[in-house]
């Protein structure tokens, strides 16, 4: 899959082996659910126009690797602030898109190498979660 920057068209591609771990997990519906003083039940919802998280893990640790030069742009892209992205599938069997923000909410990027100890190039391999949410930020 792919990582690309809107603002700038820079993409990183990661390795396959992520495990979206929150795919299922989405509930696009709200639901609130009041009584009315006789006791009839007032049900309000709409449906979410934004936030489905986007969780990528490495789930063990043979997959899911990013290589530390690719990890330096990463990182400095969770934190920059108000950038939006877009992630692309390229699996054969899925080619979804999704306009996506850094979930700061939760931790939106971890990193550890994969040997476990410090690395000596940039060629190392990491192994990496990042949390996203779908969301697009209005131009306005």
């Amino acid at each position: 899959m792919n990582l690309t920057r809107i603002k700038t068209g820079e993409t990183v591609h990661l390795e396959d082996g992520f495990l979206w771990s929150d795919e299922f997990d989405w509930q696009p519906i709200k639901q609130q659910l009041d009584y009315a003083v006789d006791g009839t039940p007032i049900v309000q919802e709409g449906k979410k126009k934004g936030g489905r998280p986007i969780t990528l893990l490495s789930k063990d640790a043979s997959q899911g690797w990013i290589q530390r030069k690719y990890l330096n742009q990463l990182h400095d892209w969770s934190i920059a602030q108000a950038e939006q992205f877009t992630l692309q599938f390229t699996y054969p069997h899925d080619t979804r898109s999704f306009k996506v923000i850094f979930n700061h909410e939760n931790t939106a990027f971890e990193a550890t190498p994969v040997k476990e100890f410090p690395t000596v190039s940039e060629d190392d391999y990491y192994n990496v979660t990042l949390r996203l949410l779908e969301f697009t930020r209005d131009a306005n």
